[in-house]
């Protein structure tokens, strides 16, 4: 008998604790100004009288056996309104709670602390404001917290230090500022930090390197000074490291060659100086490396070439001497290559004409002199080329019309000399073709015109003779065509006039005559045209 009454007794406790459950969660719907929304119609006991005592079968809502709340997911469902009579109190069971991706506003309650047994918060990607209240660090059993994509703003509370269970944070994309707290350093369980885009600064707190779990870190687009800690050396597990877009400064720590794990690193829009690790070649799993627009100095490192699984690396922006590194022809998967804008000097390396995935190279505005490889010819996959803005010199090699991808040719303002190989009337995907400011002479190939799509073509500065080719603008989607400042001579071909997407034409200092009334055609997209020093007559249509 006694067990029956206690049975009773605990059957009726259950059903009193998921109607008041029930009571609760009703009145924070009524406080919502989606209550209407279709997700939530659920919500309701006068419809079915079995769900009266409990909210178990409401949408986004899961119960354990004992009809006690434990999840409540509602992501993306476009609740709107803010958590001020959210039933913390009523849902000592709750362990999941999502609310990400909807309209909800208003500050984070600090009440939130009464779920006691929250494992799981993610209010991620709405529109919360005010700052985030240290009671949740009272949630000792968090292990996941998501509150990226809002408008919170204030400091990271140091108490976020408590929550030892925590393996996910998430606070990117807010207003947060002040310093990152060093208390950071003893979650230990942490595997992954996102505190991008924010307004943080100070620096980087040594202690992150006590999390020896971390498996990914973006602390980037903020405002963190000082030097990069070289305690991340001790991160074996980390694969991804971002801090770039802030104002970081000193050396590159040698120790971040310790990262054994590291597949993507990104420092560039900084103000680091210094020299490129050796050690950064013992990142045989590093995919990406962006360390562009720092001070960065020296040579390129003969390692980096052991980089096998580099996909992209851009170390552009910089200060970097010396010759590009044979070695770098060593890195069969890689796609991206860009070391513009240094003091790079010396021959490009034939090497790299055996990296057959590449798809774009940047080498211009340095010091790079001697020919362009004929062994770039096997780069089958190029689309992009700029080496403009160097010393090259010899003839373009032939063989570059062998680059069916190629899209953009830039090889301005260097010395090439010789003529323009007719094998460039190959390049059938060619849209940018710049190759002023050089010593080219003879005339220009006919095989241009087999370029249906270029939309812009410089050949300005240059000792090119003879007539404009006929087909010049064969595909009719030359928008910018600049000649000026060479020896041509003849009419302007009657390809030129048909070409009706023109928007800037510079034919100056040339021989080219004719008629310029019969010659031009109608241009409404014409933004420029510059026609003096030749030997033209009659006017130009206003059209």
């Amino acid at each position: 008998l006694l067990l029956c009454v206690t049975l009773l007794c605990s059957s009726l406790n259950v059903a009193s604790d998921s109607a008041a459950a029930a009571l609760a969660i009703l009145k924070w719907k009524a406080s919502l100004q989606s209550q209407n929304h279709s997700v939530l119609l659920s919500w309701n006991t006068s419809n079915n009288p079995n769900t009266k005592t409990s909210p178990c079968a409401w949408f986004g809502i899961h119960c354990n056996h004992a009809d006690s709340v434990t999840k409540i997911n509602l992501t993306g469902d476009g609740v709107k309104g803010t958590l001020h009579l959210f039933p913390f109190l009523s849902l000592p069971n709750l362990a999941e709670l999502d609310l990400s991706t909807n309209e909800l506003y208003g500050i984070i309650p600090p009440k939130i602390s009464q779920l006691s047994k929250l494992t799981y918060l993610d209010l991620s990607f709405n529109q919360i404001s005010g700052q985030i209240p240290p009671e949740i660090s009272h949630l000792v059993h968090r292990q996941t917290l998501h509150l990226a994509g809002n408008q919170l703003n204030g400091s990271i509370p140091r108490e976020f230090g408590q929550l030892k269970f925590l393996t996910d944070l998430a606070l990117c994309s807010n207003k947060l500022n002040g310093c990152i707290p060093a208390s950071l350093g003893k979650l230990s369980r942490l595997v992954s930090l996102l505190l991008y885009n924010n307004s943080l600064s100070g620096p980087i707190p040594p202690e992150l390197g006590n999390l020896r779990n971390l498996v990914e870190v973006y602390l980037d687009t903020n405002r963190l000074t000082g030097p990069i800690t070289s305690t991340f050396g001790n991160l074996k597990k980390l694969t991804v490291l971002q801090m770039f877009n802030n104002s970081l400064s000193g050396p590159i720590p040698f120790e971040l060659g310790n990262m054994e794990s590291l597949s993507e690193i990104s420092l560039y829009h900084n103000n680091l100086s210094g020299l490129i690790p050796t050690s950064f070649g013992g990142l045989r799993l590093l995919t990406l490396a962006r360390l562009y627009e720092n001070q960065l100095s020296g040579p390129i490192p003969e390692e980096i070439g052991n980089l096998n699984s580099l996909v992209d690396l851009e170390l552009s922006e910089n200060q970097l001497n010396g010759s590009i590194p044979a070695s770098l022809g060593n890195l069969s998967n890689l796609e991206i290559l860009f070391l513009r804008d240094n003091r790079l000097s010396g021959p490009i390396p034939p090497e790299l004409g055996n990296l057959r995935n590449l798809v774009e190279v940047s080498l211009y505005h340095n010091n790079l002199s001697g020919l362009i490889p004929t062994s770039f010819s096997d780069l089958r996959h190029l689309t992009l080329a700029r080496l403009y803005g160097n010393q090259l010199s010899g003839p373009i090699p032939e063989e570059i019309g062998n680059l069916n991808s190629l899209v953009d040719l830039e090889l301005s303002e260097n010395q090439l000399n010789g003529s323009i190989p007719a094998s460039l009337g190959n390049l059938r995907n060619l849209e940018i073709l710049f190759l002023r400011n050089n010593l080219l002479s003879g005339s220009i190939p006919n095989e241009i015109g087999n370029l249906m799509k270029l939309s812009m073509l410089e050949l300005d500065h240059n000792n090119l003779t003879g007539n404009l080719p006929q087909r010049i603008c064969r595909g009719g989607s030359l928008e910018y065509f600049t000649v000026n400042d060479n020896q041509l001579t003849g009419p302007i071909p009657q390809g030129l006039k048909n070409c009706t997407r023109l928007k800037r034409v510079y034919l100056e200092r040339n021989r080219l005559k004719g008629n310029l009334s019969e010659d031009l055609g109608v241009y409404p997209n014409l933004k420029f045209i510059e026609l003096s020093d030749n030997e033209f007559y009659g006017e130009v249509s206003s059209n």
